[in-house]
């Protein structure tokens, strides 16, 4: 009876030590595995490549109507082109905004496209008139 005795106290020990390291663990685990894999200085340097430069040469492209986006939106480059647009086009979108003129004709961001530019002419599915 004695021994049997012992042999839970140790059950119930090893039991609580054991869980104890697992939750030890649970809180140093992902500090240690981004320490590890470094995933947010990757995230960083990612979103530096992505970004324009700063400065003169960082222009940003524009829309390529053949982009997988551009095609769920059904995109064009002249709102006239699309019966769809009913005269609307990008620049009385609320999504647009004026940014520069490139080549004499007027571009501008739109939210719908991230890191890229749109014509002022163009026209997508999600236009939205501006408030």
């Amino acid at each position: 009876m004695i021994q049997q005795q012992m042999t839970n106290k140790q059950n119930r020990r090893g039991f609580f030590k054991t869980m104890a390291g697992i939750a030890g663990l649970s809180v140093v685990a992902p500090a240690l595995l981004n320490t590890v894999f470094g995933s947010s200085a990757r995230a960083d340097e990612q979103r530096r490549r992505a970004a324009p430069a700063a400065g003169g040469g960082g222009e940003l492209p524009l829309v390529d109507p053949k982009d997988s986006v551009a095609k769920a939106v059904k995109y064009v480059e002249d709102h006239t082109k699309s019966p769809d647009s009913k005269g609307n086009a990008c620049k009385a979108c609320g999504f647009y905004a004026k940014k520069e003129d490139r080549n004499g004709k007027e571009v501008g961001t739109c939210t719908i496209f991230a890191n890229k530019v749109v014509p002022s002419t163009g026209w997508c599915a999600s236009w939205n008139k501006k408030a």
